[in-house]
Parts: C-alpha cells; structure tokens; sequence
C-alpha cells in the first residue's frame, strides 16, 4: 500500500506540472540517479533526475499540448509486487477538426526505499498504429 500511496503523489503532482508547468516539484518524488525508459519510443532511456524531469516536460510540450485536451485515465488499479509498481492507462488528446486520438499503455515503476528509482512507459502495439495513422491523417492540425 506504501507503493501505491506514493505513485498517487507522483501522479498528482505530474498532472499539476502538466497544468502549471512547475516540474520541480517532481524532484522529491525521483532517485537521484532515476531511470526512464520510454519502451518503444523514440529517446527511448534518460539517466538521472534531472534530465528525466526535462524529459518529461520536454514530452507534454511537445505532443500533449499540442492538444485541446488530454484526459489520462486507469485501465487496472495499480498492481504491487515486492517493491515494482504497475498500472494500465488511456490517454485520449482531443483536437478541433479530428477524431480523438487514444493511446493506450502500461507503466511500470521500480522504487528504492522512498523514491521511484526507475519508470517504464510502454504503449501498445495497436496504440502505436494507432498513434501513426492518426498522424498521417490529422498531424497537420498540431500547433507548432
């Protein structure tokens, strides 16, 4: 329960960054030495705090709020075993002029003592073709 209590403040306090662009307060959350690895993706690993931190604000600038809206939801609650965390999600964006666009992943979290010492984000298969065909057909409607 420990777990699950402090991946809900991480998870609060990622969504109030995402709102108020305040992303230190992400440092109390993250080992100094935090890995992020983006299964899948494109930059697919970042190494230490503060380059995860910029990496995930990098991220939301870059896609999310390219958006008119994004809504993250829980598919499962979140899974505990010994000290890893995971959790099912759906992100829909929603943009003026397209069809939502749902992606859909698992994330998985390794904590060391207090801290998140590792996050993994991987999205689904059927989520990336998803994601690819939405692009080749809407992706001109993205702010720049």
């Amino acid at each position: 329960m420990e777990h699950i209590n402090r991946f809900e403040r991480f998870a609060e306090d990622f969504e109030a960054a995402v709102a108020d662009d305040d992303w230190t307060r992400l440092e109390k959350h993250l080992a100094e030495d935090v890995t992020y690895l983006n299964v899948g993706g494109p930059d697919p690993i970042s190494q230490g705090r503060d380059t995860v931190i910029t990496y995930l604000k990098t991220d939301v600038e870059q896609n999310d709020r390219r958006f008119d809206t994004r809504t993250v939801i829980a598919l499962t609650p979140p899974s505990v075993e010994a000290n890893r965390l995971s959790r099912q999600w759906r992100c829909t964006y929603t943009l003026a002029g397209a069809p939502n666009l749902v992606i859909e992943g698992e994330a998985r979290y390794l904590f060391e003592g207090d801290l998140i010492k590792q996050i993994e984000e991987e999205v689904t298969v059927d989520s990336l073709q998803k994601l690819e065909a939405w692009m080749r057909d809407y992706g001109e409607l993205l702010q720049t």
